[in-house]
């Protein structure tokens, strides 16, 4: 007689292949969300000549997205305690179609930036409902296998947006059309979601102020945050930036540039297991030490680099900076314990967002308003390698639990 359902696990979770549709539904969600904070960099020329931009205002434009995704996510906690877990991810969804239907149509310079700041906000509000459905629909076992499908979201993002800019761009499409596509695909999403995805009825636990004021009082937290920001700046940040810098200032044709950018990201796609494996191998905190390094060295080359060698960095420096979730989440979960370990990851990933997303593209993008655009990315990549100093500080708590050894989230 057998001890469990046909169909379900010893623990009474469905097989894994029955929760595949509805994985693939979420990372659907995940990979519309995530095409909001890469969508606009492919496009940036465009949209700097449509409002006449200079390129820190142009780089304020990740800052203005990012800040909103920030605050929504400091405050998910307040949605989710109120709200099912899939009815916050439905209102993430329909806000951020709504709202990238507004920034479609701006009119002019405030209408666009009130418009990604909705944009942000209502981003903000997926990634911790979405983390909470995924781990409840399959045992802890099967994290890393149901986390592997959630991260092809923001690689595919990296991937695919300037390969859609291309493509639009050929078609007589503009960047309002990108956005515009982009809200039908968060509509598209959520509908799949819907059908495929029943989990999601549990609430959180409401916030409390006390236990955010000690984790913010604590030296690890703000070392993590700023590793946090410098792997989502030397990603998200630099990826923001490349196409205005590769035309503007190593004067390489703006349609090849694009093609470049979606194949410098296509190793995103499947290093994140070799960065597991290497995690497991040297431990979190060393893996994390020497990713940190290389990363700062590949993008110090950003700006060394003379004439067309400039590629190369463009081809070799997303690998080591993706690297640096497996490794981060893997030291964070080192030095955390499991029962403190959610708050800290929302509290690192908002101020690591804003940090890495919103101010390094836009400082980046000062640096060129004054003819320094390489200066800026030598900088950034001197920041980067002489942060691997913190990793000396970083302890494992008195008794962590098992650390996971990759697919860590992206945030």
């Amino acid at each position: 007689m057998p001890l469990v359902s046909p169909g379900t696990d010893a623990a009474g979770y469905p097989a894994f292949r029955s929760v595949v549709p509805g994985l693939l539904s979420l990372m659907g969600i995940f990979f519309a969300n995530f095409m909001t904070r890469v969508v606009l960099a492919p496009f940036l020329l465009h949209i700097r000549d449509d409002f006449d931009l200079t390129k820190a205002q142009a780089g304020e434009l990740f800052f203005i997205v990012s800040l909103g995704y920030s605050v929504a996510l400091l405050c998910s906690g307040f949605f989710s305690s109120r709200l099912e877990h899939r009815q916050v991810i439905m209102v993430s969804a329909v806000g951020i179609a709504l709202a990238l239907v507004l920034a479609a149509f701006s009119p002019n310079l405030l209408w666009l930036r009130s418009s990604l700041l909705l944009v942000g906000l209502f981003g903000g509000l997926y990634f911790p409902s979405g983390f909470a459905v995924l781990t409840s629909m399959v045992p802890h076992t099967n994290w890393g296998k149901a986390l592997a499908i959630h991260e092809l979201a923001p690689n595919l993002s990296f991937v695919l947006a300037p390969l859609l800019a291309e493509m639009m761009t050929g078609l007589g499409l503009g960047w309002r059309a990108a956005l515009a596509g982009n809200a039908l695909l968060a509509l598209g999403a959520l509908v799949l979601f819907l059908r495929y995805c029943s989990a999601g009825r549990e609430k959180s636990i409401p916030p409390r102020p006390k236990a955010y004021l000690t984790t913010l009082g604590q030296g690890r937290f703000w070392i993590l945050a700023v590793f946090f920001a410098m792997a989502i700046g030397a990603t998200q940040g630099v990826y923001s930036q490349t196409p205005l810098y590769l035309v503007s200032v190593r004067d390489l044709p703006a349609d090849w540039v694009n093609y470049l950018l979606a194949a410098s990201r296509v190793s995103g796609l499947f290093l994140v297991f070799w960065a597991g494996m290497i995690v497991d191998r040297l431990g979190p905190i060393r893996a994390l030490r020497i990713f940190v390094a290389l990363t700062g060295i590949a993008t110090i080359t950003f700006g060394l680099l003379p004439g067309s060698w400039v590629m190369l960095a463009v081809l070799v420096q997303p690998t080591m900076g993706g690297c640096f979730f497996p490794a981060g989440f893997a030291v964070l979960s080192l030095v955390y314990p499991a029962a403190v370990r959610p708050l800290a990851i929302s509290l690192v990933v908002p101020m690591a967002v804003l940090a890495g997303g919103g101010l390094i593209p836009a400082g980046l993008g000062i640096f060129g308003d004054h003819d320094l655009f390489a200066l800026g990315f030598i900088l950034l990549g001197a920041a980067i390698l002489l942060s691997t100093v913190l990793t000396t500080a970083l302890k494992p708590s008195p008794s962590p639990s098992p650390v996971p050894s990759q697919d860590q989230p992206t945030p």
